[in-house]
């Protein structure tokens, strides 16, 4: 496991991001995201204190010693991002660069032994110190599409979306009641297993975990047998 190429492709994460948030001002702020009840300034302050969480996790894999991703756990967490959400642009963008510059240097002289010591999540999953990176990348890219300013599911990488696909694909086959048995890339190989039955759902990388995780459907995707594609069930 590259380490050092996972903290780059975060960093790199964290970089478009404040492309993004450089052409927001505070009413942009204001308005709806793409996530109901949530205003751009509730994602992006959910954003920096994901980071936070993140800094728990890769202490709890650095000494083995349990630290909970969120202190008061999701309620806790919830009642953080409500509170910085009415800040103004210059305060979210700096809790932005800061707390995602905590992550990166949280990492720094990280054993070895905390690659393979598993964390749990917030919302009960595991994971290993290795995934750490890779899991903030995720958070990132996700959410920046959902603060609706013009970075969309077509700016994800078709490698960044197989990954998504490996890391999701089994909470859904073990805990969604999917529609869909099987996920089936056009755009190069993988096969992904969603539910033990199902019909197939074929389109490119990124449309698929577009539409796993509830970012929408389009004509890039199809159902085998023919017929209209479902929703997805809801991801968190």
């Amino acid at each position: 496991m590259d380490l050092a190429a996972a903290l780059d492709e975060m960093a790199a994460a964290t970089d478009g991001l404040l492309l993004t948030v450089d052409a927001l001002d505070d009413a942009a702020l204001r308005e709806p995201s793409l996530l109901p009840g949530w205003t751009r300034a509730h994602v992006l302050t959910h954003i920096a204190r994901n980071a936070d969480g993140m800094v728990n996790l890769v202490a709890w894999a650095r000494t083995g010693e349990e630290v909970p991703m969120y202190a008061g756990g999701r309620e806790g967490r919830d009642a953080d991002i409500e509170a910085g959400a009415g800040r103004h642009i210059g305060d979210i963008r700096l809790d932005l660069t800061d707390s995602a510059e905590r992550l990166l240097q949280s990492f720094a002289g990280f054993p070895d032994e905390g690659l393979d010591r598993e964390v749990a999540l917030a919302s009960g999953a595991t994971a290993y110190g290795w995934e750490i990176p890779s899991l903030r990348v995720r958070e990132v890219e996700i959410h920046h599409v959902d603060l609706g300013s013009g970075y969309s599911t077509y700016d994800w990488s078709p490698e960044f979306a197989a990954r998504t696909l490996d890391q999701l694909s089994p909470l859904f086959r073990d805990a969604r009641d999917c529609p869909v048995g099987t996920l089936v890339a056009t755009d190069g190989e993988g096969r992904w297993e969603v539910a033990a039955e199902g019909p197939e759902l074929a389109g490119p990388r990124t449309a698929l975990v577009a539409w796993l995780t509830g970012r929408g459907s389009d004509d890039r995707l199809a159902l085998s047998p023919a017929g209209p594609v479902p929703a997805a069930p809801k991801w968190v």
